[in-house]
């Protein structure tokens, strides 16, 4: 049975002296404690007693083994930390899980996205899992012994002498995803909880198994930031791809490979440096009203135009931006026909070129 990694910093830490029984317990003096309640008030002769309210009366309850002075776990809760872009949380939620909308980086499956990420995070851990179905794993059950120390104990457990504390848990991860595809959650559970001091079945304080989730939910997080952030960084220094395709209604188009928010603004530039000036546009409508002319070779080939020729007819064109999934989609007219394939095929590796070049910028 491997230790996880949690499992190897709470160990070298106890080793250290530095116990993390010293921050979750509390501190101070705690002779309240041994306080008795006091005996029932006692009047002189010449008083007469008041009546009994009940409205401020103390319920009576079973508090034997309540956690009260050394005891009492001071541990503050751990945040889920949605740090990740696409990342959030629910305001409302009550379970230790996160969302995550599908970004630019995660290609085709913000689901297989994350489940690669939390994946990365057990094996790193070195803690084994298995599937249980699509999108349940289920990790190793772990074994964390400590030494307890005779001031207190651990998390409110101890006494004069040194006891050995043993914590057995294990990881659930859940995975849901919504229909559209386009958002996925991740819930982690702490399953099968015990402590053992001394070989004696204890309590353990919620805050402890909360923290635990959420401390490898934030690992989890972590990583899907990480790998998308070096995701979009490779795509950046490999510049934005398109192709001449075909719509689904067989109209032929250039398709940049990115959505039209990043596509819109590299087309433009895109444009100019292959010979297209721009005249007019409406983002609203995702058209550039653009003409075109061969290059000049200026005077004495000094001052000349720096575009090649495109070998086109000269004239008025409009370039028509419509998003297409995750890509966006480039329509070409000119005096409100589509122009031809061969029309398109003419700019298409000027245009390629052009618009990878300005993404890298």
């Amino acid at each position: 049975m491997k230790l996880s990694y949690l499992a190897l910093a709470l160990t070298a830490a106890t080793l250290a002296g530095c116990s993390a029984a010293d921050r979750e317990r509390a501190s101070g003096g705690f002779d309240y404690v041994n306080i008795q309640p006091t005996d029932t008030l006692t009047l002189p002769g010449d008083l007469e007693r008041p009546e009994r309210d009940s409205d401020y009366a103390v319920p009576q309850t079973d508090i034997k083994n309540a956690p009260i002075g050394q005891r009492v776990n001071i541990t503050a809760p751990q945040q889920v930390r949605p740090l990740g872009l696409g990342s959030r949380v629910l305001e409302t939620e009550t379970e230790t899980r996160a969302y995550f909308d599908i970004v630019d980086g995660m290609g085709d499956s913000v689901t297989e996205f994350v489940k690669e990420a939390a994946e990365t995070v057990l094996e790193r851990r070195g803690i084994s899992y298995d599937v249980q179905s699509d999108g349940h794993w289920l990790t190793e059950t772990m074994s964390l012994q400590q030494t307890l120390d005779g001031e207190g104990g651990f998390l409110g457990f101890g006494g004069e002498e040194d006891k050995l504390q043993e914590r057995t848990f294990r990881y659930e991860l859940i995975q849901e995803t919504e229909s559209h595809n386009r958002t996925t959650s991740l819930r982690v559970n702490i399953d099968n909880f015990t402590q053992q001091v001394d070989g004696r079945t204890v309590d353990v304080a919620p805050v402890v198994g909360n923290n635990l989730e959420a401390e490898l939910l934030n690992a989890i997080i972590s990583e899907v930031n990480r790998k998308q952030q070096q995701a979009v960084a490779q795509l950046k220094a490999e510049g934005i791809d398109t192709q001449l395709t075909q719509s689904d209604a067989g109209e032929n188009i250039l398709l940049v490979e990115d959505s039209f928010d990043q596509a819109w603004p590299l087309v433009n530039l895109a444009l100019q440096s292959i010979g297209f000036e721009v005249e007019d546009l409406n983002r609203e409508t995702g058209t550039y009203f653009v003409s075109y002319s061969e290059p000049d070779s200026g005077f004495l080939f000094i001052g000349g135009d720096d575009y090649e020729p495109l070998n086109i007819e000269e004239g008025e064109y409009e370039f028509r931006l419509l998003e297409s999934g995750e890509n966006t989609a480039v329509r070409v007219y000119q005096d409100d026909t589509m122009v031809s394939e061969q029309w398109l095929q003419a700019v298409y590796e000027n245009f390629r070129a052009a618009v990878k070049q300005q993404s890298k910028l």
